[in-house]
């Protein structure tokens, strides 16, 4: 354990040192208030985090809803047809296939 005490250290090491208080009801009020302000930053940062979820919801609650985009790729749902697309160069027509995740190939086996 580091003792400070032991070394000779530069005289404003120790005057920014903070000496705890030797009566018991000081430690206690230090104790009370150190988990009232821990209380008090916990019930400020939930405070905060629910005003931020709220104005989230809200924001995207009353946004005007873009393009919905399909939930699906059209590689992923072979069954639908894809429209006949224009060649003005912003459609890249191809051929798609999904590929299988394989097993993992245990050694020894």
């Amino acid at each position: 354990m580091f003792r400070p005490h032991r070394f000779r250290l530069h005289p404003v090491w120790s005057s920014l040192q903070s000496r705890r208080p030797r009566h018991p009801i000081v430690r206690a009020m230090f104790g009370l208030f150190a988990i009232c302000a821990f209380i008090v930053l916990l019930v400020v940062g939930a405070a905060i985090a629910a005003i931020v979820m709220v104005a989230g919801l809200l924001l995207r609650a009353l946004r005007p809803q873009a393009q919905s985009r399909p939930s699906r790729p059209v590689a992923y749902a072979p069954h639908v047809q894809a429209a006949p697309s224009s060649n003005d160069g912003d459609v890249i027509d191809g051929e798609y296939s999904v590929l299988r995740k394989s097993e993992p190939r245990v050694a020894g086996r």
